[in-house]
């Protein structure tokens, strides 16, 4: 027993009948913590506090063994769930509820087909741009992970400065990893050159740190669009840019890669085409058959983008990919619509063999930049016919609005993107189908013509290519639908 007592204006911890303090203290508290720590019975003298031997708690002996059978319970309990495979279905069940709640968070829906509308992902984004113009052109932002790719800088110089404004709210450290240019048409490569004004230029290829160029293999233009493009890349790679063909990538050559793995679970792979190796000049879609072809992969999510390749660079490219010279193409979650949804582009042997769940056309629907027959301006009547076999998601960027002679969002900036497991889609403007869209359903004023192609009556909307459109007053003008709406989509 231990007596703690006031003794010459000191604490003292003295044992009961002892002459001796065991311990000398400056304050009351500071001796009671110590006789508590060393587990002693005392007393404070002088008090009348319950008048009771205070005894210090001890930590009970059994706290120890109680914790070694509690984690061997959780180590028991964990390991249960993993064998038995119930420990992947509550963590895909906690992920699920967390993606629910960012979808509901954002007033997203999920479609029939599973796709996510109104959200945007982080971990992968496909963003097909509109280029500040009425202008038809390419240009097609991709980010995975920390990389950042751009594939085409169309439709004019002018759309360089649009290009950039956009990019730079994704890309923040001004470098792109890659840049691609399908082939050396102005509306795919304007942008990488752009405009000067004395020493400073707006192009891509100026404005940018670029890490890898890959472009076409074979070109039979010889312009100042040419010209600028190969400037700007030779500008890119005396500034550390490496710089190889589709070819070369194909091939596995000179440093360049059929596949460039860009996160663990990312990639891209130059496809095949036959017009690396040989001439397209007697070709019907001539220069836009040395398209750069590209698929990219999240798991088991694909990816085809195939610039402008035509008809016969489309069967040739499926006749590779038959399953002995190489696998099959896999069923694609996404197709970009080629050549702008052109009528000689995205045959159905392509759609057959990819079955995409979604496309994203760029163009200005309905400018007559091109031609002056109604179906077979940008998107064109037989490309929405053959889509419409795969998929009702078909998704326009511009449009160009004959009334008011501007050029306008359909859906505006597209952007579809996936978690690895689901795939979303969001327009800047909407993300309305095209075959719900007003411009899709639209009367206008058409002349018939005694042509007909794919099986279709083509009608004209103007006097020509780039002239005013018609109206009322028109001679034989008929109000019509600017697009047929396909069986498949009724």
């Amino acid at each position: 027993m231990y007596i703690i007592k006031e003794k010459n204006n000191k604490w003292i911890l003295i044992k009961k009948g002892s002459k001796r303090a065991t311990k000398t203290f400056s304050s009351k508290a500071e001796a009671i913590a110590y006789a508590e720590m060393k587990g002693y019975k005392y007393d404070i003298a002088g008090t009348k506090v319950d008048n009771v031997i205070r005894k210090a708690k001890k930590k009970p002996k059994v706290v120890i063994p109680l914790l070694i059978v509690l984690f061997l319970i959780i180590i028991g309990v964990f390991l249960y769930l993993h064998f038995t495979g119930n420990l992947t279905t509550i963590i895909n069940s906690i992920t699920k509820k967390e993606d629910k709640t960012e979808e509901h968070n954002h007033n997203s829906t999920i479609g029939e087909d599973g796709i996510v509308n109104e959200l945007i992902y982080d971990d992968f984004q496909i963003h097909f741009l509109e280029l500040g113009n009425h202008y038809t052109g390419d240009s097609t932002y991709i980010k995975a992970g920390d990389i950042d790719i751009l594939i085409d800088a169309g439709s004019r110089t002018n759309s360089a400065e649009t290009i950039k404004k956009y990019v730079d709210n994704y890309c923040t450290d001004g470098k792109l990893e890659y840049v691609i240019a399908t082939h050396c048409h102005q509306d795919h490569v304007a942008g990488f050159y752009g405009n000067k004004s004395g020493s400073t230029r707006t192009g891509i290829l100026y404005q940018y740190q670029i890490g890898t160029i890959i472009d076409f293999a074979l070109s039979d233009i010889n312009n100042t669009v040419s010209q600028g493009y190969y400037d700007a890349r030779d500008y890119a790679v005396s500034k550390g840019a490496k710089h190889y063909t589709a070819a070369e990538c194909f091939n596995n050559e000179n440093g360049a890669k059929n596949k460039y793995q860009l996160t663990d679970t990312i990639s891209f792979d130059v496809l095949y085409n036959y017009y690396y190796f040989n001439s397209a000049k007697s070709t019907e879609g001539e220069e836009n058959n040395y398209s750069v072809c590209t698929m990219f992969n999240y798991n088991d999510n694909h990816y085809i983008l195939t610039g402008d390749l035509e008809g016969e660079g489309e069967s040739k490219l499926i006749d590779y990919y038959d399953g002995t010279n190489a696998p099959k193409l896999p069923h694609c979650a996404l197709y970009k619509g080629g050549h702008h949804g052109s009528k000689t582009s995205s045959t159905d042997k392509l759609l057959n063999a990819i079955t995409p769940s979604m496309c994203c056309v760029c163009c200005c629907a309905g400018d007559n930049e091109y031609t002056y027959n109604l179906e077979h301006q940008f998107p064109t009547q037989s490309f929405i016919n053959r889509i419409a076999k795969h998929t009702d998601r078909v998704y326009v960027t511009t449009y160009y609005d004959e009334k008011s002679s501007e050029f306008k969002s359909l859906n505006g900036n597209i952007v579809v993107s996936s978690n690895g497991e689901k795939i979303a889609v969001k327009g800047s403007n909407n993300t309305i189908k095209l075959k719900d869209s007003d411009w899709f359903n639209e009367k206008i004023y058409a002349v018939p013509t005694k042509n007909y192609y794919d099986g279709f009556r083509i009608y004209q909307n103007c006097t020509k290519a780039k002239g005013e459109y018609y109206n009322e007053s028109t001679p034989d003008a008929e109000l019509r639908p600017r697009r047929t709406l396909p069986d498949e989509w009724k």
